[in-house]
């Protein structure tokens, strides 16, 4: 006969249940918001990381406005050389070819390359085009040296343990010799460049041994451009978006990719390099100090009528503007309007960007990027 001790206890099915519902609340109440926060901390790192991979894209388009200028001749007479390639964009009505500064060959007048253009392409999409040219804007090492020829007839050698020696000329540099004077190009022969021959040394400072050229009584500027045989006397950049984005997995439908194109020098094609993806709108203004008093006195958008004198001595700054999606979608986000101006209306640069144009545009964040930049290698023409 089995007997059984009235003193143990035990749980019935539903006081376990309760016990066990009363635990997963508990759990249940921190996990949730745990998971709200994780997902709101997800979100913020993707918002923050977008906005910090922007930051080298916008610095080197603002190295770039500032380089413009750097090694450019101002005086081309009876030089002939090829720029950018006719090329249909697709995307733009402008062709590349429309900024050039190259003279037809039987022409021998002055045709000095203009160092900074832009316009609007108003018959296509309404974006900006900027268009930058100077020695130093190629992706070669030889667009990074340069040097001089003083009146003595001696080459300048930087010295080696200096920060400047990089700057010294290697054999095979294709370099840009002018006066420094009147800027004017020096040629060699039928060219308008001349190829280093030997790296730079300490030790020898005579030109004729790197075949370059003695200036008489004067100071020569030596400028490096490339490694290739030159078709312009001068590097080249277009700043230009297109059409749709290389990002298609996170970027919203009807934004597109900042391109950074630079020119071949041996068939003048534009070989464009992404820079910035989910790109809506880009616009570019000029400030110009008419009557030279040191003030802008005028704002525009079209600079493509100005000489390189005038460019020269009246472009004081460059405004541009690029609205660019910040962050991934995010269902859980409405966008409070359907337009942005980009730009600055106080000055008449810019327009209000319809952003109905962008697909499902409200559930996506937007970012003004604006950037101001004083050209710092145009000169003054006296």
């Amino acid at each position: 006969m089995i007997t059984y001790n009235k003193s143990q206890k035990g749980f019935t099915l539903i006081e376990l249940i309760v016990a066990v519902g009363i635990f997963v609340i508990i759990i249940g109440i921190p996990y949730a918001y745990f998971t709200r926060q994780l997902k709101h901390t997800v979100k913020e790192s993707a918002i923050s990381q977008s906005a910090l991979e922007k930051i080298p894209s916008v610095e080197i388009l603002r190295k770039d406005i500032e380089d413009a200028g750097y090694g450019l001749a101002w005086d081309t007479t009876g030089i002939t050389y090829e720029e950018a390639k006719s090329a249909s964009l697709d995307f733009y009505s402008l062709d590349p070819a429309s900024f050039n500064d190259a003279p037809n060959p039987s022409d021998t007048n002055n045709h000095p390359p203009r160092a900074i253009l832009g316009k609007v392409d108003n018959s296509s999409n309404g974006f900006s085009y900027l268009v930058l040219k100077g020695t130093s804007l190629g992706l070669n090492k030889a667009c990074g040296h340069w040097s001089y020829i003083d009146r003595n007839g001696n080459l300048n050698i930087w010295p080696i343990n200096n920060s400047a020696n990089y700057n010294n000329l290697q054999n095979g540099d294709r370099v840009i010799v002018m006066d420094a004077v009147d800027r004017s190009i020096i040629k060699n022969s039928n060219k308008f460049y001349f190829t280093v021959s030997k790296d730079a040394t300490q030790a020898d400072t005579n030109p004729a041994d790197y075949n370059l050229p003695t200036p008489p009584q004067s100071t020569y500027l030596i400028y490096g451009v490339d490694t290739s045989d030159l078709g312009a006397p001068f590097n080249r950049v277009d700043y230009r978006l297109y059409k749709g984005s290389d990002n298609e997995s996170e970027c919203a439908v009807g934004t597109h990719t900042l391109g950074r194109a630079v020119m071949r020098q041996s068939d003048g094609v534009m070989y464009s390099y992404p820079l910035l993806h989910c790109v809506a709108d880009f616009q570019v203004g000029f400030g110009l100090d008419t009557d030279k008093d040191g003030k802008i006195d005028k704002w525009i958008q079209d600079i493509t009528g100005l000489s390189a004198t005038d460019i020269r001595n009246q472009l004081k700054q460059v405004r541009v503007y690029i609205l660019v999606q910040n962050g991934t979608k995010d269902r859980n986000y409405d966008y409070p309007d359907n337009s942005i101006y980009v730009g600055d209306s106080s000055i008449g640069i810019g327009r209000d960007f319809d952003l109905t144009q962008i697909t499902d545009y409200k559930h996506y964040r937007w970012k003004l990027i604006k950037l101001v930049v004083e050209p710092k290698n145009l000169g003054v023409s006296k």
